[in-house]
């Protein structure tokens, strides 16, 4: 037997619980499909200024968190920047309070969470049949915020590219709570290592924004750590994937169709210059939603290209410099001129 289900939303990540809220505040009422979330992530947990501006409820979010008002920007020649924020001051979370408080402001708004893992998807004329770990499902309206390997996208458009994933690893530790927050690009990796001050630990970490340049990165971050920080005490080691788009033609391709759409990490809205997700998710979770509540899901093809589209197509060409002897002065301007920082 087949449960019917008007609108689903495959993944409760940021993405994913915004979009059901911002549903749920129109008085449609989806079914959140996740199996993991809320969970402890390997990311940053930035949050912006200009994140913070777009959503004032993150600045009224009651969950710990760390506050910093200076970015350092390394260059692979070594070369620093430091940019400072004015009013407001960059956020960093964990991501298992930061997901969670999400996940429950849906569910507090009417969505419904089912803890149940999404395994396939069947297209039909008029609806999708979905199957999970114990039931079937057939839902009109299908939301696919499920990550960079989404299945949602692989039964739409098809997979990311392996050239549009990057590679990344790192820790989270105790003991670098009072440093600055640090990015420092890495030419031979085209990628980057972090050091995020959180709320009562450090998100650590090195990512190679392409696979064949991914051998030994545990290795040098490691070094990196014996070198920098020999006292930083190491609570748990990750390794994941992140979407990382380096060709401009794969955000030319639609996201969305008349009864599906594609948000977040799944439509590959990630910052290929920073790795910044969290902005982007909240943004597509709000335009999905405006989309389905306008009956016309299609429009989330333009929704989003309207909204910051230009942005992250001007950052998809600034990574090809930015690891060049002037890509980090130009890269600062960028932020500059967007009266934002990325991170």
């Amino acid at each position: 037997m087949c449960i019917m289900i008007e609108i689903a939303v495959v993944g409760g990540g940021p993405a994913g619980s915004h979009c059901a809220y911002c549903l749920a505040a129109s008085s449609l009422y989806p079914v959140i499909f996740d199996h993991t979330h809320p969970r402890e992530k390997p990311c940053g947990g930035l949050v912006t200024p200009f994140a913070q501006r777009l959503f004032p409820f993150l600045k009224k979010l009651p969950i710990k968190h760390g506050e910093k008002s200076k970015l350092h920007l390394i260059s692979p020649s070594g070369r620093q920047a430091r940019l400072s924020t004015r009013k407001s001051k960059i956020r960093t979370f964990s991501r298992l309070k930061f997901d969670q408080f999400l996940v429950n402001m849906a569910v507090d708004k009417g969505a419904e969470l089912i803890k149940e893992k999404v395994i396939a998807l069947g297209r039909r004329k008029d609806f999708w049949e979905v199957e999970t770990t114990r039931q079937s499902y057939r839902v009109k309206i299908l939301i696919g915020a499920d990550g960079v390997n989404s299945l949602v996208r692989r039964s739409t458009i098809g997979p990311l590219s392996k050239m549009d994933k990057g590679v990344c690893c790192g820790y989270l530790v105790r003991g670098l709570e009072k440093e600055d927050i640090t990015i420092r690009f890495l030419a031979h990796r085209k990628g980057y290592m972090w050091v995020i001050p959180r709320d009562d630990h450090t998100s650590l970490g090195i990512g190679a924004c392409e696979a064949s340049r991914s051998y030994g990165l545990r290795r040098e971050l490691d070094m990196f750590i014996e070198q920098q920080y020999p006292h930083a005490e190491i609570i748990s080691k990750w390794t994941a994937l992140i979407p990382n788009v380096k060709n401009s033609k794969t955000l030319k391709i639609p996201l969305a169709g008349h009864n599906w759409i594609l948000i977040g990490d799944a439509a590959g809205h990630v910052s290929p210059t920073s790795g910044e997700g969290i902005m982007y998710a909240l943004l597509d979770g709000e335009l999905a939603a405006q989309a389905v509540v306008e009956n016309n899901p299609e429009t989330y093809n333009e929704f989003w290209k309207e909204a910051y589209g230009t942005s992250l197509f001007i950052d998809v060409k600034l990574r090809k410099v930015l690891y060049t002897r002037p890509g980090l002065e130009l890269y600062c301007k960028f932020l500059k001129l967007q009266n934002t920082l990325h991170f």
